[in-house]
């Protein structure tokens, strides 16, 4: 690789030396037929370049058990995007491969090579051990979401994520979630109304559904204080449908190229919400300067840390804020919504469970069904147990993506820079006893999660991830649902 840096910088030369010996008449041509040679010349480096690291990496790779399936021009792509015909998803089929394989194996689609890890000492060395030479992977996995979280927490890196974690963090901490509690509360009990309206009447509750409402409301109101019917008019219109279009791309990535309906929408739909959270964000930061303190919520106290950094306030302030705010939308609502849909669903299969919930909710609520404290709700013990159950069983992030910027060893194999690392955390959820039967009673003090070892345990349950990248909002998240009763 450094014999064909040289040889360019050989070119240049020879081309700058040629360009002053020329007649004048005959520089201006000379110089455009130079661009020429040059450009053609760059492509050609990087192309040269591309094949070289890619031999590397398919000769550094060859100890590691390869996936069955793939072929030499496409590796493994089709096998994955034909996962839905068989009722599964891509992730299901890497983790049959990893199971297979001894919890590691390799496959490739087109040009990137990527090894599946689902062991959990591994798992440790990227996310925590080295996690500094295993970066986001925005190329593929996190690449459909970019118009959504751009340069936000989840998708950031290097010096700016550390800067954003600092930035967000205190918003997350103490007082915010205190303050859930009665969010919740008061969400719930909306819901619950609402439900009241369907008994008798044999119409269908769509169930999914009406948690991701409820969810949106949540962290609506805990992030920007807005009122139940704003979250309803503006979230379902605008946000739900971005990220479904970016769900849809994951699977079908040529759906970003195509001008369609639906590319059109996405764009239209993107700029609207975009619009609206730096309003919200513009209009706050004014009010600050005017000497008004709104509510006490996450937006205001991200803004009162940035007025006491002394921060200057400009447009890429209000692109990164919006970027943080749809951030929290989707790690807000998402996780929490699937967590309480499969709670519910397992709960009214298992009676005895159900019947230990129902007790920590009438320790914690009271007969008058009053806002717990924050404390009663810690207590919930039973309760959290089945939340993180559920978790686990149905793995709401089942896959994690990280790209090695430096070679590594890990699980026992060389990794070359460059290879995409498959972290299979519904895999290692399913290494745990009987992991299709739903047990709380794993999470309970004692239970099977106690009985790992204690260099590993954290890394056999990784809804949130684990390390210095674990998720900010996973503490409201799991107590929202407890608050909300």
């Amino acid at each position: 690789m450094e014999a064909v840096r040289e040889a360019m910088q050989w070119l240049a030369v020879k081309l700058e030396g040629l360009l002053a010996a020329t007649e004048p008449q005959d520089q201006a041509r000379l110089a455009a037929l130079s661009v020429v040679a040059l450009a053609g010349a760059v492509l050609l480096t990087n192309a040269v370049l591309s094949v070289l690291r890619f031999a590397r990496r398919e000769l550094m790779l060859r100890p590691i058990a390869s996936a069955p399936g793939g072929n030499p021009l496409l590796g493994h792509a089709l096998v994955l995007l034909n996962a839905p015909k068989r009722g599964k998803g891509a992730w299901d089929v890497i983790e049959e491969w990893a199971a297979v394989k001894g919890n590691v194996c390799r496959f490739r689609i087109l040009g990137t090579h990527s090894v599946v890890i689902a062991d959990p000492g591994a798992l440790k060395r990227v996310f925590q051990t080295k996690f500094k030479s295993y970066s986001k992977d925005l190329r593929l996995s996190y690449h459909p979401f970019l118009p959504i979280l751009g340069t936000g927490l989840v998708t950031a890196d290097g010096d700016l994520w550390q800067k954003q974690r600092l930035l967000m963090a205190p918003a997350l901490r103490v007082d915010i979630l205190d303050d859930i509690i009665p969010i919740a509360k008061r969400a719930v009990d909306r819901l619950s109304e609402k439900l009241r309206g369907f008994k008798g009447t044999g119409r269908e509750v769509h169930l999914e559904e009406e948690f991701r409402l409820l969810t949106l409301q949540v962290i609506g109101e805990a992030i920007l204080s807005l009122p139940p019917e704003e979250c309803d008019r503006v979230f379902p219109q605008l946000y739900l449908p971005v990220m479904e279009e970016a769900n849809r791309r994951v699977l079908l990535p040529h759906r970003k190229y195509l001008p369609t309906p639906d590319w059109f929408r996405f764009r239209s739909n993107i700029t609207a919400l975009n619009a609206y959270l730096v309003g919200l964000i513009r209009e706050r930061w004014q009010a600050r300067l005017a000497g008004q303190r709104p509510a006490r919520d996450i937006l205001d106290r991200i803004l009162a840390a940035l007025e006491a950094s002394g921060t200057k306030w400009d447009a890429a302030i209000e692109t990164q804020l919006c970027y943080e705010i749809k951030t929290f939308l989707l790690a807000g609502h998402e996780t929490s919504a699937a967590m309480l849909m499969w709670s519910v669903f397992e709960l009214s299969q298992n009676e005895a469970a159900r019947r230990q919930v129902v007790e920590d909710a009438e320790r914690a609520f009271g007969k008058a069904n009053a806002t717990p404290s924050r404390r009663a709700a810690d207590e919930m013990a039973y309760t959290l147990s089945v939340l993180k159950e559920a978790l686990r069983k149905y793995s709401v992030v089942p896959v994690v993506t990280r790209e090695l910027l430096e070679d590594d060893t890990l699980a026992g194999y060389r990794i070359p820079a460059g290879t995409m690392i498959t972290c299979q955390l519904q895999g290692v959820h399913n290494q745990w006893r009987d992991p299709t039967v739903f047990r709380p009673e794993r999470f309970m003090p004692g239970g099977e999660y106690d009985e790992f070892d204690e260099s590993i345990r954290p890394y056999m349950f990784l809804p949130f991830i684990q390390g210095p990248r674990n998720c900010l909002g996973q503490h409201l998240a799991l107590l929202e649902v407890r608050g909300g009763g």
